[in-house]
């Protein structure tokens, strides 16, 4: 391997994915910026914490979700427990999608075959490859360390040892699903697949955390990277030096990668594609094409939207039970969720995890007719005597019905699940809650359909809304953000019969949905060339 060429090509490639960088990272560094001074104030005395951490170590909703927080509960480790296993797995879900964009995506486009024909090597190719995914992680993790480490003089329970060990952790996280990535992007045939599989491998990595908690059997925390947080214990115990088995692991997987790409033929793949054949299809309009091109998506997300609704319905009791006996951990509900009494506002709370999922699949959904432009589908469908403004509309409709869909099975799941752990009238609140969150879907398709328009690239940018929504309805009220800022949020504007003041808001996310749509559909789109955005 030339390390001339493979210091030019990284650099390259780290060119291309630099806004995702500073995205991804930049947002986990806000949110540890923020989050010692806004725990201190919520947290309370040591006493009190740890009657709190009894109460939570017992519920199995929390401890399913984010594991047992250690005694005696200082900030490291509330901050650990709970924002370092989102920001863990957002950290999965980033370098998952970094490392198919640099790997298969570039292969897919014709540039890993550019590169080859002027002399570099395949070893040099797959090094960078597998660089960009460790770089990223050692931005996050190194970073979110950083940020911890250098709050230490301020709070006295944050330790320089445990920002390093959380450090860590995630930089462990995201080398592991690196590796992921590179082995998926060898088994299936284009990028989109690869995401895919590495994207259910993180289910099952999650679904494996979550035995190993209910069973209290720890030896499976070893089996999935997003266990072994536990393991190293931050600002606990810090035991650094169980990172040394958890890279070897990575390694292998990454030699394991190294293997099948060295094996591999260009554009080839171990995996026969399931979304090829040799059937004719037949589709009446572009509507209906679109929805038969996202069948497999819709079924993916159907089957994560019901399966998260049906987890946290069940546990609506235990969190009722839990915030009623606690007047610190009830403040920080109500922080968070939206409505009257406790479990109006852990209802609330639910309908907005269902909500960002139903808002990530209608993202997903025009993202996807950005990838159709660049395959040459929408050239047939030109060819076939279909306008411009017919496809978008038939591809915005689509990813409608889609949310819709989605929105409507969310909805069913919890208000049985509530209901069953609750009680019935709360399962209906729970229904409506969940299905008047459509509107936020409904808008991130117009706002998607506007940047389509403007230009293929910029359809990426619509999942920017997304992180922005999730972040301000889970961080948000905890961090005693401003009102105007809270309420630029896209989720937990719903409504129910006997709470409707959101109802003017949900209206307008509809309005601007559908505007949005149909400007992009008759005005932008017309302006500009195919593929040449």
């Amino acid at each position: 391997m030339n390390a001339r060429d493979f210091t030019t090509l990284f650099r390259v490639a780290l060119r291309r994915q630099r806004f995702a960088f500073a995205a991804w990272a930049g947002s986990f560094y806000l949110i540890l910026a923020l989050l010692p001074r806004a725990y201190q104030k919520n947290l309370g005395s040591m006493e009190f914490r740890r009657s709190v951490i009894e109460m939570m170590n017992s519920n199995g909703a929390t401890r399913l979700l984010f594991g047992t927080i250690p005694q005696p509960g200082t900030i490291g480790q509330a901050i650990q427990w709970e924002s370092g296993m989102i920001i863990m797995v957002l950290t999965a879900v980033a370098a998952l999608l970094i490392v198919t964009t640099a790997g298969r995506r570039g292969e897919d486009d014709g540039l890993r075959e550019l590169v080859e024909g002027t002399g570099v090597s395949r070893a040099t190719v797959f090094a960078v490859q597998a660089a960009m995914g460790t770089a990223f992680s050692a931005v996050a993790g190194a970073g979110c360390g950083f940020v911890l480490a250098v709050q230490a003089p301020l709070f006295s329970e944050v330790s320089v040892t445990g920002s390093v060990c959380l450090g860590v952790a995630i930089f462990l996280v995201g080398c592991a699903f690196s590796a992921v990535a590179l082995v998926a992007s060898q088994l299936a045939d284009d990028a989109v697949g690869a995401r895919r599989l590495s994207l259910l491998v993180l289910f099952l990595a999650f679904a494996v955390k979550m035995a190993a908690e209910s069973s209290e059997q720890r030896w499976l925390q070893w089996l999935t990277p997003l266990g072994w947080k536990e393991p190293l214990h931050p600002f606990t115990d810090d035991r650094l030096v169980l990172a040394i088995p958890m890279a070897a692991i990575v390694g292998a997987f990454s030699t394991l990668a190294w293997r099948l790409y060295a094996g591999r033929e260009l554009h080839g793949a171990y995996l026969r594609s399931a979304r090829r054949s040799k059937a004719r299809l037949r589709a009446k309009s572009v509507f209906s094409l679109s929805l038969r091109l996202g069948r497999r998506r819709l079924t993916g997300w159907l089957a994560g939207v019901v399966a998260m609704a049906a987890l946290v319905g069940s546990m609506a009791g235990s969190f009722v039970t839990l915030t009623k006996k606690n007047s610190n951990y009830s403040d920080l509900v109500g922080k968070m969720g939206a409505g009257g009494d406790v479990t109006e506002k852990i209802v609330s709370i639910f309908s907005i995890i269902v909500g960002i999922l139903v808002m990530c699949e209608a993202v997903s959904a025009m993202a996807s007719l950005a990838e159709t432009e660049k395959r040459g589908i929408l050239d047939v469908e030109l060819a076939s005597g279909a306008s411009r403004r017919s496809v978008l509309a038939g591809q915005a409709a689509a990813a409608a019905v889609e949310s819709a869909i989605l929105s409507a099975a969310g909805a069913a799941t919890l208000a049985v699940t509530v209901g069953a752990s609750l009680d019935w009238t709360s399962g209906r609140e729970a229904a409506w809650r969940t299905v008047t969150q459509w509107p936020a879907a409904v808008f991130a398709i117009g706002f998607g359909s506007l940047l389509y328009a403007a230009s293929r690239r910029l359809t990426a940018a619509t999942w920017a809304a997304v992180g922005w929504s999730f972040a301000l309805s889970w961080f948000g009220g905890i961090l005693n953000l401003p009102k105007w800022m809270l309420d630029s949020t896209l989720l937990g504007w719903s409504f129910s019969p006997g709470h409707t003041e959101h109802v003017p808001q949900a209206v307008g996310l509809l309005a601007f949905g559908v505007a949005g749509s149909a400007v992009a559909a008759f005005l932008a789109y017309r302006r500009r060339d195919v593929l040449a955005g």
